[in-house]
């Protein structure tokens, strides 16, 4: 587990003994929720990095109620078991509020838990069962990226588009991977597109070479794949002569950044994401990216502009609450809240059920592994329980 009492953006009073604007010992808190790089094989730095630099910025601008931030760090694993546990082990530290669940599965046997802590948390992946009014959902919980649903139909959309009617799906044969698959082959109906031939493999495959060759008369693969797997499928589409586009969603900035396929790969590469940081130039989305570039060397990653997003949006709700402590206060602030100085959306709004991102983009890149933009999806709001 990493602690770290960093400094993150929003500036108000003084807290009084209860968290409250007036002279507080109570600072602001946020725990996040996920792994870095060496904790997990799936494990990456873009979350932990966009929370550091949101800690940092906070602070810099005079903390949360005129206190310094802090922000700490419980390693949760995709698991749901271990991840229970890292979620006991955030609310034993008292937080204000509560960022992470990266891949979304690993929580939704922990409703229950959610609600008896009445901790507000913004998670930081878009699974739909976890949705305010799904089965999985909680009152307490806010997503900072668009839902799935929403990625499914705007790669279908994009297919569409690129006059790619033959798709192909490769996913993880788990939650993500198989409802991913699903919600394409919905999509898909009703349209010009068809979904052939689909194939599940394991979060830890290594070689995807069965998978590759049967996906091989496929015009373009959606790929609903971890990080590792996709860097994988990719290049043994390319050591096999299978030269379709690939659609991805979070993993394909990971590969592409990291250059973890070939550059024939990267070029038939594209994705449908929340942001493309990198491709800003103005506004909260280019500010973010240099501080990221200037911090790590690297253009900014969407998924880390997600996690920025995030610990920005609790501080924010802290803020208006007024409080640090009363996290009842603190959930409706973010219930409510009308947020435009985030790096990864023009607005952030909760809807009915707490998702609070309502654009997408379309995202080519090269054989370099740049990206540019191509399209822009706006996303309907999704009322209490809908999908």
């Amino acid at each position: 587990m990493l602690a770290l009492t960093a400094t993150a953006t929003t500036a108000c009073g003084d807290d009084d003994k209860d968290g409250k604007a007036g002279g507080s010992d109570a600072p602001a808190r946020i725990v996040a929720l996920w792994q870095v790089k060496g904790e997990d094989p799936n494990a990456i730095d873009d979350y932990n990095n966009g929370a550091v630099i949101a800690t940092e910025r906070i602070n810099a601008a005079g903390g949360v109620l005129g206190k310094p931030l802090q922000f700490e760090r419980v390693g949760s694993p995709l698991t749901p078991q271990a991840a229970r546990t890292a979620f006991l082990q955030a609310v034993d530290k008292k937080p204000s509020g509560i960022v992470g669940f990266p891949g979304g599965t690993e929580a939704e046997g922990l409703t229950r838990d959610f609600d008896q802590a009445k901790i507000p948390i913004i998670n930081v992946n878009n699974h739909v069962p976890l949705a305010y009014g799904q089965k999985a959902g909680s009152e307490w919980m806010f997503s900072t990226n668009p839902y799935d649903v929403a990625t499914a139909r705007n790669m279908v959309a994009l297919a569409q588009k690129q006059g790619w009617t033959r798709l192909g799906i490769l996913g993880n044969d788990i939650g993500y991977g198989r409802d991913g698959t699903d919600r394409s082959k919905k999509a898909a109906e009703g349209t010009p597109v068809t979904v052939g031939t689909t194939r599940l493999v394991p979060v830890t495959a290594t070689d995807v070479t069965e998978a590759v060759l049967a996906l091989k008369g496929s015009q373009a693969v959606l790929s609903w794949t971890y990080p590792n797997v996709l860097a994988a499928q990719l290049t043994q589409m390319t050591q096999n002569g299978a030269n379709a586009p690939v659609v991805g969603g979070g993993s394909v900035p990971v590969v592409a950044n990291n250059k973890l396929a070939p550059p024939k790969a990267l070029d038939q590469l594209y994705a449908v994401l929340a942001c493309l940081p990198a491709a800003a130039t103005e506004g909260g989305g280019k500010a973010f990216n240099d501080a990221y570039k200037a911090k790590y060397g690297t253009p900014a990653p969407p998924l880390a502009a997600a996690a920025h997003d995030a610990v920005m949006m609790q501080a924010e709700a802290i803020r208006k609450a007024g409080s640090t402590t009363d996290h009842t206060r603190i959930r409706d602030e973010l219930a409510k809240l009308s947020w435009t100085g985030g790096a990864c959306q023009p607005e952030y709004k909760a809807d009915g059920s707490h998702y609070l991102a309502h654009q997408q983009v379309a995202i080519k890149y090269d054989q370099s592994g740049v990206a540019k933009i191509i399209d822009t999806y706006p996303i309907p709001a999704l009322a209490k329980g809908a999908s």
